[in-house]
């Protein structure tokens, strides 16, 4: 090769390397470094003061996770630094769904944001964006979803369970309702195949919950409350049951008003059998909080 040829080569990779990079800004640092730059637009996306600013910072941050997430050194990736970002790893270790919650210009009031991270067998990665169009979605309850059209929620905890050959992923998710709601989700993930991506699944075997009435095998579950109290939907390894806070309203005459319901210092809890998740009402969980008998009377205490 001339000597001028090979410079026109040389300069024509140096080129397509310096574009490559710029497009691919992942490729050019470390996991570390830009588990940095995501912490950092975690932070704007929550906290800076404009509804754009935090638009475009989370633009950005799907961006570069997106492509960070296609790099299959990724997978096992903590991302401890990002504040922000739920990651969950399902327990046969083939999914990651990464969720995270961008604050609207109204107060309290958010749109929501995920990534699914698939393994297969032969350590392919497949990802697919998460779109939330919960506003859009008539009967949630009754609606098996896909990526592209998702009933969003930021993700807590995953729990694999298996019927036949078939794994369920369920999710535990939170997905504020605005000033006066909260509302926790108990869903199902899906995966049939790289093609076949399900959200929701009639693996519900429950007529009733928190005073909502299911006509039928519902895809996932809710559970509302109000936004003045915290209340527990969570998965116990110990009980193998997802243990909640039975919820309840002050009086009869409010029944189906969420946004007065709160815990009434008694649990139920969702088991596993054959298939489906059943409701266990009234259920005996010890949370591990022991109360402490004072030895000597506590001190008195101004009243305000």
């Amino acid at each position: 090769m001339k000597s001028g040829q090979q410079y026109i080569l040389i300069t024509f990779l140096f080129i397509f390397s310096t574009i490559s990079s710029c497009f691919n800004p992942i490729r050019s640092q470390s996991l570390h470094e830009a588990e940095t730059i995501l912490a950092d637009l975690g932070s704007k996306i929550l906290k800076a003061v404009e509804y754009q600013a935090r638009k475009q910072a989370s633009d950005e941050f799907y961006v570069l996770l997106n492509d960070l997430l296609s790099q299959p050194e990724s997978f096992n990736y903590p991302f401890e630094q990002v504040k922000n970002l739920s990651r969950l790893q399902s327990g046969d270790k083939f999914v990651n769904v990464f969720t995270w919650l961008l604050p609207l210009a109204e107060p309290n009031m958010y749109e929501f944001y995920g990534i699914l991270q698939v393994k297969d067998k032969k350590n392919r990665i497949y990802l697919y964006t998460l779109v939330d169009k919960a506003s859009e979605i008539a009967q949630p309850e009754y609606t098996a979803l896909q990526p592209a059209r998702w009933y969003g929620a930021l993700y807590y905890q995953i729990i694999d369970v298996k019927h036949g050959n078939q794994t369920y992923y369920t999710l535990l998710g939170y997905r504020p309702q605005g000033k006066a709601t909260q509302r926790k989700i108990v869903d199902a993930l899906v995966i049939k195949s790289p093609k076949n991506i399900q959200f929701g699944a009639q693996i519900f075997y429950i007529q009733d919950l928190a005073d909502r009435r299911y006509l039928k095998k519902p895809f996932r579950l809710f559970y509302d409350y109000s936004a003045n109290v915290s209340a527990t939907l969570r998965y116990n390894e110990k009980e193998k049951m997802i243990i909640m806070d039975h919820l309840a309203p002050p009086d009869a005459s409010k029944k189906g008003v969420y946004a007065v319901y709160g815990p009434d210092f008694s649990y139920d809890g969702l088991y596993w059998n054959k298939g489906h998740w059943h409701l266990k009402e009234q259920i005996k969980f010890d949370t591990g909080i022991k109360d402490e008998i004072p030895t000597v009377p506590p001190p008195v205490r101004r009243k305000f």
